[in-house]
């Protein structure tokens, strides 16, 4: 089996011999990602051909030729909304502050479908990150700001004028978080098609 690293691209390759059934969790040795893999029960005994068949149609219901780019400096949180995604069917990417996600989104705007973004983060805010990309000619993949902190009416109000399409409270369960995640996608992809 091949695993790539969503991050850095680092390709590994594991013995099916010793993957659990269940699936597993391993680290990039390159950039330090943490990655889980989830395996459908009964994985070993699927023929080749049906495996990558019933992939290609999970990513295509998943719309999930894009990525989603979380932006959080921490750890715990990146991974625990990367392992969410994941195990939906939706490629990932992190960044650990706002630096390093307006460059990525910046780089690629096409490439992201959504944009989950931390307000309060190192070397630039989840609010600077918002006024660049609002001031900038490209176009900006939705946003749902994420915060634990900044919850006010006022807040919420000015990140909504920044351009982000709504908020996520971290304090959610994750499956009310998805619920939110998925409505913003949804409602994205009703717009490109109509």
């Amino acid at each position: 089996m091949k695993l790539t690293c969503c991050l850095c691209s680092k390709e590994y390759i594991m013995d099916p011999i010793k993957i659990p059934d269940a699936g597993f969790r391993v680290g990039c040795s390159r950039c330090g990602a943490k990655i889980t893999v989830l395996l459908p029960e009964g994985w070993r005994e699927f023929d080749k051909e049906e495996l990558v068949s019933g992939l290609d149609q999970v990513t295509k219901a998943a719309g999930n030729d894009k990525y989603i780019l979380v932006a959080d400096d921490t750890e715990f949180f990146r991974t625990m909304m990367s392992d969410l995604l994941i195990s939906k069917g939706f490629n990932v990417k992190v960044a650990a502050d706002g630096l390093d996600a307006m460059e990525m989104i910046m780089a690629a705007p096409e490439a992201f479908q959504l944009v989950l973004l931390d307000l309060q983060m190192p070397r630039m805010s989840g609010f600077d990150v918002l006024e660049k990309l609002k001031d900038s000619e490209i176009q900006v993949p939705p946003i749902l700001v994420m915060t634990g902190v900044h919850d006010s009416h006022e807040d919420m109000k000015l990140v909504r004028q920044m351009g982000a399409a709504g908020y996520l409270d971290k304090s959610l369960d994750p499956p009310v978080a998805f619920e939110r995640i998925k409505m913003v996608i949804d409602a994205q992809n009703n717009r490109d098609s109509g």
